[in-house]
């Protein structure tokens, strides 16, 4: 569209230099930001610990923290279970279905458990935690009061 204007001929059609470079700008500032928005999101599990990594930490804290307070600790190696007793009363942990659960109360504690093993050597629990993705995990507990 052109506009008359005190006798010349003036194109008024189409952006500006100014208008062409801000839209250039703009864009280019969204590509950044979606790329570091997919970067990031790949990038979160991958972090210090994931999700697993969490789980079995959390269950290795509060399975020795059980057995530091325990009164009683009995150890039956045939059915890959321990049995302790605490102020809360008695407790067990067996491989129930593919999850290490509590035997009283059904809660379970860790998930995805392929094998579970324990074995037990002068007052020390040496657990064997094998996942159903092929990872396997161990930790040693130090349990004091055992019973045959």
């Amino acid at each position: 569209m052109c506009k008359q204007k005190l006798g010349s001929q003036r194109c008024e059609k189409g952006f500006t230099l100014l208008d062409s470079l801000l839209q250039l700008m703009i864009l280019v500032l969204f590509a950044h930001f979606f790329l570091l928005f997919f970067s990031w999101y790949a990038q979160k599990n991958n972090g210090m610990f994931n999700n697993d990594d969490l789980h079995w930490e959390l269950f290795a804290f509060q399975l020795q923290k059980e057995l530091t307070h325990s009164e009683m600790f009995t150890y039956n190696p045939k059915l890959s279970k321990i049995i302790y007793s605490t102020d809360r009363g008695d407790l067990s942990v067996s491989n129930m279905s593919g999850e290490l659960r509590r035997g009283l109360g059904y809660q379970p504690l860790l998930f995805g458990v392929a094998q579970l093993t324990f074995d037990y050597s002068e007052y020390i629990l040496k657990m064997n935690v094998k996942f159903h993705d092929g990872t396997e995990r161990s930790r040693e507990y130090i349990v004091a009061n055992f019973e045959e």
